[in-house]
């Protein structure tokens, strides 16, 4: 046996599972040529039961072309559920700025929030003594609903959470249900203006895993026009 021919055998001795897979990698196109190695070669599907290699990888790009898709189609409803969601609150600043009045203002917000929105229960705090008295807001004052709410109002923080009967029913008159779940909107502008509560009867609707990036533009929108009607 010639030196040649031992070093040959030595590799090819040395030569590991992994150094094949990664030829393979890299020659993606190896068994093109070769079919007659492809045919002869089987990959355990499951126990007693053997695929090709072909079928096999044909298998592996169908999965694949399935979840791409399934991907795609929820890329797909959220933009569809955000083109939405901004229809709706396009139409509600419209309706605050159509609002001449505290009280157009709150029937115009209860009212969007309720078509729209299909949201059950709302309520708009207004922080100003000398306002007149008016069926779709509710007059209060900072220190009053920080008695009733207590840890709910926390600066500006929005807050999502499940609330109990007697909560529920201070911000929500008339409210009859058990428990239920709120959005607490702070309503600021150069100077805190009120509070903007969204109830639902659901104890889970509104939550602490909830995005609050709209609820917050909603705040906004309706902050700037408050401080209008207030001046």
């Amino acid at each position: 046996m010639t030196e040649s021919t031992a070093e040959r055998q030595q590799q090819e001795i040395e030569l590991t599972a992994a150094d094949v897979a990664n030829y393979l990698r890299s020659h993606s196109d190896f068994f093109v040529n070769r079919p007659d190695i492809l045919y002869d070669m089987e990959l355990p599907h499951a126990p007693a039961n053997a695929a090709s290699l072909l079928e096999r990888q044909a298998s592996v790009l169908r999965s694949r072309n399935t979840e791409l898709r399934h991907k795609l189609n929820e890329l797909v409803g959220i933009a569809r559920d955000n083109d939405k969601l901004f229809g709706q609150i396009k139409n509600l600043g419209l309706s605050l700025l159509e609002a001449n009045s505290l009280n157009e203002l709150g029937a115009n917000l209860k009212q969007v929030l309720a078509l729209e929105f299909e949201l059950e229960h709302a309520n708009l705090f207004v922080y100003k003594s000398a306002a007149t008295p008016a069926t779709h807001i509710t007059l209060s004052s900072p220190r009053d609903l920080q008695v009733s709410l207590r840890d709910l109002l926390r600066g500006n923080r929005i807050i999502c959470t499940t609330l109990r009967k007697t909560e529920m029913s201070f911000l929500f008159p008339g409210y009859s249900q058990s428990e239920g779940s709120a959005i607490l909107i702070p309503l600021h502008y150069n100077q805190d203006l009120g509070l903007l509560a969204i109830g639902s009867t659901d104890p889970g609707h509104f939550n602490s895993n909830m995005d609050t990036a709209f609820a917050r533009y909603i705040g906004d929108i309706l902050s700037r026009r408050l401080l209008h009607l207030l001046a």
